[in-house]
């Protein structure tokens, strides 16, 4: 390359083809184009399986799709760029508005990292909307995406039926959780399962046929076992819009019921059979899970409690977005700026994802403002016209622009139930969605004389892309793959070697607030006190409504005697968030110490109505309150609470064990009191000391025997 420019700049030869032009004769290039697009397309249900490590998402995105652009451009693989796909201008509006609130953005950081990812998705389209312009091109690109599909179902339902895939890093629970985990990857199903049917219905051929059905009666399996809640609901909005685009009576002269019985029945009991295959591994895939009826009445129970903890996420965003009603918060920072609007449901839920509202909408608006929410209703507007231009245009893939509508339909329908774009793998597989609608609209055989790009135009893009690359996907890879391996060592119990790998992760990925709260936590387990408060400082100096990494700083201080400065900061926490329950214990002990019992009732009620029945330590707290304001029957009846939900405590037995003495049932002091024993040897001592028990030492020979009197 660097010959053919010094030539041109001499003026001694001809000018080479320009890239992206068919004359340059790629056939290597465009093989290994069509390898590195294929790979990509098996990544997809990959990019965010709880299993793989979390940098597996930036690496994909990372390395492949740049990959795949240096081969497209070099290997003349596609059309010229002009011009544009129809669906450039919608996403190029939302990339505008994108950077625009940039200037609202709380990080930059992570408002800069999102919009990098929104420019690969973006080159993603582009390809595959430039490749799917050749008719022979879109049945490759189909292929890959059935044969992919089709080798994760049968790996996912291999490791299922070992019978050991849920025992601690078992071969079959890595299978299973890497590959069939379509909580992570339901939109890949949702989108492909329509254009399974669709191809099912229209095969002529046997071995077209059998692995249409096949893959689609295994993905129907996985997607049973998975029961996602807003999988189930919107799949049949995907089945009812093919069907629609498929038998539209007016361009075909049947319709779905006047076709031909035998593919409608053979799709049906396909469906229906893998549902039944799914009930059939039921128990051997998940034996400890509730059972398959029950998992599909709390699909569509509203009282469940998903579903009430995204109402919860909605009524919070809703709050958000009234506050930043004209311009967002920033691409890229709904979850630094929703952390006031956590209500009770979510900190009763702690495992649920907070990086998004869980509603491609609300995020849109949250995030970018009205703007962005019409430029994404924008894209909407021109997809729905440009499938419905292919279904009505004769000699058009009926069978595919089908499944697409079909697919996209369903995504759509469940971005608003739970989420989609958010996520890389399921955006990843939109985009190549995206791409195939487009390029199937532009009449691949025509020649077009549009002037072509030439690679010295696009240089100064192509440096923009690999400075992002680096800065937002190079460097993050390498601080997640430190993170990882410093929480495997945390598992061992090798805990300096953690901390040293996640001091490792941040020289990489220095602005990863995540890790260094991590470190904070980890400090204060290790009582070094100084350093978790220096690292807690860290973490709210990237993210500064971070309330947990206040609550562990706080902590620090409270251990180190300075309560004033501890109280100020859990003070804070709780300006922060009124429902950060961490703050209302401390806050709580802080004014039961002082004496000031009233208010330390109120505040740990309050922590009691947030956390909800299933935390111990606001009952605790309240027994301790009673006790010492001589409330000795509701103090027990708190500390029984308390130890039901967490038995493993010796200090709330031996609680207990007191408290049944002062209300006067000794006799029942002594089966409380021998578990706390049983849990810590401490507690023998103390309870030979202790005034409470004198009696129960004097008068009972079993109490005498466990406490070695006698």
């Amino acid at each position: 390359m660097r010959i053919a420019t010094a030539q041109n700049v001499t003026g001694e030869v001809q000018p080479s083809p320009p890239v992206g032009s068919p004359a340059r004769g790629g056939g290597k290039q465009c093989r290994a184009f069509d390898i590195a697009l294929g790979v990509l397309i098996a990544a997809v249900p990959l990019a965010f399986s709880p299993l793989a490590p979390v940098f597996l998402k930036w690496a994909i995105l990372g390395v492949l799709t740049p990959l795949i652009t240096i081969l497209w451009l070099w290997g003349g693989c596609g059309r010229p760029f002009r011009p544009l796909p129809k669906l450039v201008a919608p996403l190029l509006a939302l990339l505008v508005v994108s950077a625009l609130s940039l200037l609202q953005a709380i990080n930059l950081y992570f408002g800069l990292e999102r919009i990098a990812f929104f420019l690969f998705l973006f080159l993603i389209y582009l390809i595959v909307a430039y490749t799917c312009s050749q008719p022979d091109r879109q049945d490759r690109l189909v292929r890959y995406l059935l044969l992919t599909l089709l080798s994760v179902s049968l790996l996912s339902l291999y490791g299922c039926t070992m019978g050991t895939c849920l025992a601690s890093l078992s071969v079959g629970e890595t299978l299973f959780r890497l590959f069939g985990n379509t909580n992570y990857g339901s939109a890949y199903l949702l989108t492909v399962l329509p254009l399974s049917v669709a191809l099912y219905l229209n095969t002529p051929r046997q071995w077209e046929r059998a692995l249409c059905g096949t893959t689609l009666f295994l993905s129907m399996a996985l997607l049973t076992l998975s029961m996602v809640r807003g999988a189930w609901v919107s799949i049949w909005i995907g089945l009812w819009v093919l069907v629609r685009v498929f038998y539209h009576g007016e361009q075909r002269a049947d319709t779905f019921r006047s076709a031909p019985r035998l593919p409608q029945v053979a799709a049906l009991l396909l469906l229906g059979s893998g549902v039944l295959l799914a009930l059939a591994l039921w128990p051997l895939c998940l034996p400890g899970a509730p059972s398959f009826g029950e998992r599909v009445a709390s699909a569509f129970d509203p009282r469940a409690g998903s579903l009430q903890v995204r109402l919860a996420m909605w009524q919070g965003t809703l709050r958000l977005i009234w506050d930043h009603l004209w311009t967002g918060v920033g691409v890229g920072n709904f979850p630094l700026a929703f952390v006031p609007y956590r209500t009770a449901f979510i900190y009763r839920n702690p495992a649920m994802q907070l990086e998004h509202p869980h509603n491609e909408f609300l995020n849109a608006w949250a995030e970018l403002g009205p703007l962005g929410v019409l430029a994404f209703l924008w894209l909407l507007v021109r997809v729905l016209r440009i499938g419905w231009h292919l279904a009505s245009r004769s000699g058009s893939r009926r069978e595919i622009i089908a499944g697409i509508l079909g697919g996209l339909a369903a995504s759509a329908a469940y971005a608003n139930l739970f989420y989609v774009g958010q996520t890389p793998a399921s955006a990843m597989n939109v985009a190549i969605f995206l791409g195939m609608l487009d390029g199937m609209d532009r009449q691949g055989g025509r020649e077009e004389r549009a002037g072509p790009i030439r690679l010295t135009y696009l240089l100064p893009g192509l440096l923009i892309m690999g400075l992002l690359t680096f800065q937002y996907f190079l460097r993050p890879v390498a601080g997640e793959i430190y993170h990882y391996r410093g929480e495997r060592d945390f598992r061992a119990l090798r805990m300096e070697a953690g901390l040293s790998r996640l001091e490792q992760s941040l020289v990489w990925n220095p602005e990863s607030f995540a890790v260094r709260y991590r470190r904070a936590a980890i400090f204060f387990l290790m009582k070094r006190y100084p350093e978790t408060i220096r690292e807690a400082e860290e973490a709210v100096r990237i993210h500064p409504k971070l309330e947990i990494a206040y609550g562990v700083m706080a902590s620090a201080y409270l251990k180190l005697g300075e309560r004033t400065k501890a109280k100020e900061i859990f003070q804070h926490a709780l300006a922060l968030n009124p429902n950060y329950p961490h703050a209302l214990n401390n806050l709580g002990a802080l004014a039961a110490q002082d004496g000031r019992i009233a208010e330390a009732e109120t505040l740990f009620l309050r922590a009691k109505e947030i956390m909800g029945p299933g935390e111990m330590s606001p009952y605790a707290n309240l027994g301790n309150v009673y006790e010492i304001t001589g409330r000795i029957q509701e103090a027990l009846r708190m500390y029984e609470t308390a130890v039901a939900l967490k038995p493993e405590f010796g200090s709330s037995w031996y609680t207990v064990a007191r408290l049944r003495v002062l209300s006067g049932d000794p006799a029942g002091a002594y089966a409380p009191l021998a578990r706390a024993i049983a849990l810590d040897e401490g507690w023998r001592a103390r309870a030979t000391k202790d005034a409470v028990f004198e009696d129960l030492r004097q008068g009972d020979p079993r109490v005498r025997i466990l406490l070695r009197l006698e």
